[in-house]
């Protein structure tokens, strides 16, 4: 589903512990796959505070035998090094969710995977509440999800029938719109859960669906769900939607910076500032650096560049030698210094220019000399 989008942000390497609320809990995590043999395993873990956290484990046994601690509820995705699973194409792969197991960690959860490995996994979770709703979710969607990757895979090996090209992106056309379906109609009767809030903003940021969705389900939330970080993360993305063109944008302040030098965007008053969120890992972003360059150095007076970033540290500061990336750089933090959430951010690269008043005049998702032509235009012809 929308497998050619753009960079999306779905989850983004951050260092920090996952144990930094609360009493931490033992879970453990046990599998019965049927004719099992892989002998390791990655895990991507959100807490809905952070971005992500990675594990690695190896089988106990014959399966998968998992153990950690956490205060707070968590979302794993387990992925299996078995070949069946991954879309092949080129010297790449198709990326889809139904190639990985998906469960949530409660502290002091028991969690049982069971099930079978196809040419997607077909293993779901048990063991409480959350667990319920996340496998119910999954069992119809990843079936659709798989059907419609199978097909992107087909298109992407051979595009020399252009009849048969037709017939395939029809189909899959099909799928991902009853695949859209299924998760929307699920999410408006499971949003009080730790899946559905994870969940609802991941098919936000994937277009599946809507701001105005998220804004009438949000406040159907049961209480015991709001103080959830899944649901403020949540409420976040609603406030950062209004910033769109047109809209005043709020002073951005930050001690986060490259240089450790506190940042001020009122400094920049009367003039024009250009935000570009971007990160290392992200191609199109680093492609787009000789032409934001070029736009900066058309306009020396008047435009200034800030560099909002989600990445790592390490790999942000390099990025920044590497590239000469010579203007004021802040690394996306949490709570008021997330700015991806505060703004909205759904892909990457997204640039956002604000006018001398303070007010956004374009913003646009995708690299690429369309969006710097455009953003010229709109310089030049200022009065």
């Amino acid at each position: 589903m929308k497998f050619r989008k753009l960079f999306v942000l779905t989850g983004l390497l951050v260092a920090s512990s996952l144990h930094s609320f609360g009493q931490s809990k033992t879970f453990t995590v046990t599998s019965q796959i049927a004719d099992f043999k892989d002998s390791t395993y990655n895990m991507t873990i959100w807490n809905g505070v952070t971005d992500v956290y990675y594990k690695k484990g190896s089988t106990k046994n014959g399966q998968i035998f998992y153990q950690d601690t956490t205060s707070m509820p968590l979302i794993v995705r387990l992925t299996l090094p078995t070949e069946s699973l991954f879309k092949r194409v080129d010297r790449g792969y198709i990326p889809v969710k139904s190639q990985s197991i998906w469960f949530v960690a409660m502290p002091g959860g028991k969690i049982l995977l069971k099930g079978k490995l196809s040419d997607f996994a077909e293993v779901y979770p048990s063991g409480d509440k959350e667990n319920s709703i996340i496998s119910k979710l999954n069992r119809g969607y990843h079936p659709l999800l798989n059907k419609s990757a199978n097909i992107e895979l087909k298109l992407a090996k051979d595009t020399s029938d252009a009849v048969l090209n037709k017939r395939l992106t029809a189909e899959q056309e099909q799928i991902d719109a009853q695949a859209a379906k299924y998760v929307n109609d699920f999410l408006k009767k499971n949003v009080s859960s730790v899946a559905g809030l994870y969940y609802l903003e991941d098919m936000l940021v994937r277009e599946i669906v809507t701001i105005e969705t998220v804004e009438a389900l949000l406040p159907t939330v049961d209480k015991a769900y709001r103080s959830s970080p899944f649901y403020t993360s949540l409420n976040n993305r609603v406030a950062g939607s209004k910033y769109d063109v047109g809209k005043s944008i709020f002073q951005i302040n930050s001690s986060n910076t490259y240089d450790g030098k506190a940042f001020d965007s009122n400094s920049w008053k009367g003039k024009f500032y250009l935000i570009d969120f971007w990160g290392s890992w992200c191609g199109p972003c680093m492609a787009d650096v000789p032409d934001l360059k070029k736009l900066r150095d058309s306009y020396p007076d008047q435009l200034r560049v800030l560099g909002i970033a989600s990445d790592k540290n390490e790999s942000w500061r390099k990025a920044i030698e590497q590239h000469d990336l010579n203007w004021v750089q802040i690394l996306n933090d949490k709570g008021n210094n997330n700015f991806v959430l505060r703004l909205n951010v759904t892909g990457f690269p997204t640039k956002i220019l604000v006018d001398p008043n303070g007010k956004i005049v374009y913003r646009s998702t995708g690299g690429g000399e369309t969006s710097f032509e455009k953003m010229n235009e709109i310089i030049k012809n200022w009065k």
